[in-house]
């Protein structure tokens, strides 16, 4: 099994792996799917469980997990269905922005890059000159990241999150060692150029955000404020309080998001609200009661750049769409309700377009949604039936298989399509679409409990990309907005780039000869030769010798 290493906590006060709530006495029935070989006594059934929660909750750790067994992705039986998707505005708006077109055609329909520069330089493209920009990305989408280039963070403690700013110039992650890392993503190079001390955190910094001006950034953990910094900040005294009051005295914010104008902070909770900060006016200015039942509230986000339409997932399956310009503490009802997913919701990301958002949930689906089409108001009354939560735990339970293929979809579900094929484990796993810049958003990429990162194709449903470039989960994933570059936030300490390389390349990359060569090669030489050592045969040098001492 390992060396093992445990924490300064002591197994009583074992607390969640990020919820911070005490873990429940399980039995074994619930932990194992299947019972252990050979028989044993109850007490090593116990301790056995013990250490399964010990190890899946973080409480110890396994140091030379270079032997861990790499997890497979799930078997989804079912084809996606496209039926609805192929009908919707969001399948034609892609198709086009990613260079295929309005027309007929499929968005898998094979093209040549040769054909699409003569026909440029002939003066028969498109619009008779350069490249629109739909040709481009038409390009750039040939070009997806397909391997793990390097190492940008290699920390001793799990990451939890990291996001690029707008423009793509600055990239910052936060994980638990209470470090806030701030890097230059100008180039590849991720240099970094600053590192905080957060405070005030319990657990972990569990969510960040830059403000739109990227001159600030926010950050939520287990407490009753957020937490406000410069970017160039050097200290933890220049980090500012901004107190939310709740009504809870075990409070933690999962998720925060920065308004468009930069004037508000929007707020998820484990109470149950959402909350919002108004930074002109340096208060709170908003608590809404999204669950009933008080569900963690584990997304929230804005639609567009209006800010006046924002969005709530919580861990009952249920997603809220509010507007701000109708919505006080005295008559909190939402916009309309979106039903369709199984279990909690980890995630959401809005194409920003005004009306499309994706879910990731612990139902191990990604959906994608019609803010114009909201579910039946009787059939939120239903949900309780028919949601899978509280069934498992999806911290450390194995997933159930009937999330992998179910048989029908919940009474009420107006999704547009559902994407299968990753795991949701351990943590909020967020899911994003691709940048439109360079992709057109054709692409819906995700973090995934095997510690892989998967790229969706949002037209067809299928997985592109699986890259397998971590040893565990993989909680949180960012596209550089102009570079084909991801990088990966994951719970083996480490931040990982993606990028492109082709087959070729990757050839030679992993070829059993290049560190050979690295090694023999004299350290003077600039050039590396990547290409095997010449094999010298000794019967022929020999007979060399001899015809040469003939003549």
């Amino acid at each position: 099994m390992g060396n093992i290493v445990l924490r300064s906590r002591a197994l009583a006060n074992m607390s969640d792996v990020e919820f911070e709530e005490d873990v429940d006495i399980i039995e074994e029935d619930d932990l194992f799917d299947e019972p252990l070989e050979g028989e044993e006594t109850p007490h090593e059934n116990h301790l056995v469980s013990i250490l399964r929660q010990l190890i899946s909750s973080g409480e110890i750790q396994i140091l030379n997990n270079e032997n861990f067994p790499t997890m497979s992705l799930p078997v989804i039986k079912k084809r996606p269905n496209l039926e609805q998707l192929k009908k919707s505005a969001f399948y034609q708006s892609i198709k086009q922005a990613s260079g295929y077109g309005a027309d007929a055609s499929s968005p898998s329909e094979k093209f040549s890059v040769l054909n699409m520069l003569a026909q440029r330089q002939s003066g028969l493209g498109a619009k008779g000159g350069p490249f629109i920009q739909s040709d481009k990305c038409k390009i750039n989408n040939l070009f997806l990241p397909n391997r793990t280039e390097r190492h940008i963070v290699n920390c001793n403690s799990k990451v939890f999150c990291g996001t690029f700013s707008r423009d793509g110039s600055q990239f910052i992650s936060a994980s638990q060692d209470n470090k806030i890392r701030i890097f230059d993503a100008t180039s590849s190079q991720y240099r970094q150029v600053n590192q905080i001390e957060a405070k005030n955190v319990s657990w972990s910094v569990l969510d960040i955000d830059f403000s739109p001006d990227e001159e600030h950034f926010v950050y939520s953990t287990w407490a009753d404020a957020l937490f406000v910094s410069r970017m160039r900040n050097m200290e933890s005294d220049d980090i500012h309080c901004l107190f939310l009051r709740p009504h809870c005295p075990k409070f933690g914010v999962f998720t925060v998001a920065y308004s468009n104008c930069g004037k508000q902070i929007l707020a998820g909770a484990n109470d149950g609200c959402l909350y919002t900060y108004d930074l002109v006016a340096n208060r709170r200015v908003l608590m809404v009661p999204v669950a009933q039942e008080k569900h963690d509230v584990n997304a929230v986000g804005f639609l567009d750049e209006s800010s006046n339409i924002f969005f709530s997932g919580t861990d009952n399956g249920l997603i809220r769409v509010w507007d701000q310009r109708c919505l006080n503490e005295a008559n909190p009802e939402s916009a309309g309700a979106l039903i369709g997913h199984f279990d909690g919701i980890t995630y959401i990301d809005s194409r920003n377009d005004g009306r499309y958002i994706i879910s990731n949930s612990k139902d191990q689906s990604i959906k994608l949604w019609d803010l114009r089409v909201f579910s039946p108001a009787d059939a939120e009354s239903k949900i309780k039936n028919q949601v899978g939560f509280g069934h498992w735990d999806y911290r450390w339970d194995d997933v159930p298989r009937k999330f992998y293929n179910p048989v029908k979809p919940i009474d009420g579900d107006t999704s547009v399509m559902t994407y299968r094929g990753h795991r949701v484990q351990k943590s909020l796993i967020r899911a994003k679409f691709s940048p439109a810049a360079t992709t057109g958003q054709r692409y819906i990429y995700t973090g995934c409990g095997t510690g892989r990162l998967i790229i969706y194709d949002a037209l067809t449903g299928k997985i592109v990309q699986a890259i397998e470039s971590h040893r565990d989960t993989v909680r949180d994933v960012a596209w550089h907005p102009h570079r084909p570059e991801v990088l990966t936030c994951s719970w083996d300490f480490h931040v990982n780039l993606q990028t492109y390389r082709s087959a070729e390349n990757i050839k030679k990359k992993t070829c059993p000869y290049a560190s050979r060569t690295r090694r023999m090669a004299d350290s003077d030489d600039e050039s590396e030769n990547d290409s095997p050592p010449l094999r010298r045969s000794r019967r022929i040098a020999e007979l060399r010798r001899a015809q040469a001492n003939d003549e």
